[in-house]
């Protein structure tokens, strides 16, 4: 698989590697991969790469194919999906953590039962995907008798959920949303209360405020942009957070709960395990393995 061994002579060997299919032709692999940055340049190929960010604060800019380069801050737990036959040149800057999954694009076909097709996504808060790669990243470290089909499951739940982005975004591309400048204003509002968590987090009125709109002008606008409800969106920092918290060697999942701001650890543990379909304690597990 030309991509993984382009990945390895680039960053080195992964923490963790596993593979499903024969091994000289694999259907998919997953690695986990630990470096300290670098420009890669990985060449075009039927393999679509699927990547998790582990490492918060990361500095990265990406050109893919015909899209416009794209630069950012990774933030723990996005996605960023590049498409079969497309070169990619990335930059990382500074210390880089990331689960990555090599997909073959046969076995998409196969997964969504028809021609398989995906848009290159970056640095996204897709929780359906980061539940998917989480999954994944869980079955192929824990060794468990039910975890090949947990892995393989996974995987088809990416294939599915890219497909549905596909179509979604060739039928009705994405419109309306919030301007750049309000945008800023409402993650800083909800970057300070992730911060501070002994305050209580902003209401509606505040990021309705901050954006300069109405309560229902700013709900539709912000699900425009982000395919979320405000609430769903602060949970999901706050998760998010967590996986940073979850990282730390002696960090109990207790003492997590109450760092990224739950009441209690067994509504973060139904949380968690609602929205990324494993247990907080199953990931550290993953984690630190």
């Amino acid at each position: 698989m030309r991509p993984l061994s382009e990945t390895i002579a680039a960053v080195g060997k992964p923490m963790f590697l596993h593979s499903v299919g024969e091994v000289s032709s694999p259907k998919a692999v997953v690695a986990r991969f630990c470096h300290n940055g670098g420009d890669f340049d990985i060449a075009a190929s039927d393999i679509v790469r699927v990547t998790i960010n582990l490492q918060d604060g990361v500095p990265v800019r990406h050109e893919t194919g015909d899209v416009p380069p794209r630069s950012y801050i990774a933030a723990v737990g996005n996605v960023s999906v590049v498409p079969a036959h497309q070169r990619t040149q990335i930059a990382v800057r500074g210390k880089a953590d990331f689960l990555q999954l090599f997909l073959r694009e046969s076995f998409l076909d196969g997964a969504v039962e028809g021609q398989f097709s995906c848009q290159a996504l970056f640095n996204s808060h897709d929780s359906e995907l980061q539940a998917a790669a989480m999954q994944i990243f869980v079955a192929a470290t824990r060794g468990e008798p039910d975890d090949s089909l947990l892995f393989e499951s996974g995987i088809h739940r990416i294939a599915a959920r890219l497909s549905d982005r596909a179509s979604h975004e060739l039928i009705q591309p994405t419109q309306g949303g919030l301007a750049p400048a309000a945008l800023l204003r409402v993650n800083d509002m909800i970057t300070a209360a992730l911060d501070d968590t002994s305050v209580a987090s902003p209401t509606l009125d505040q990021l309705a405020g901050a954006a300069c709109l109405s309560v229902n002008h700013f709900i539709r606008a912000f699900h425009q942009q982000t395919g979320v409800t405000p609430h769903r969106h602060l949970v999901l920092r706050r998760l998010e957070r967590g996986i940073t918290l979850l990282k730390k060697p002696g960090k109990s999942v207790a003492e997590v709960a109450d760092g990224v701001g739950f009441a209690t650890p067994a509504h973060f543990v139904a949380t968690f395990r609602r929205t990324m379909g494993v247990t907080p304690g199953a990931f550290q597990a993953a984690l630190l393995s």
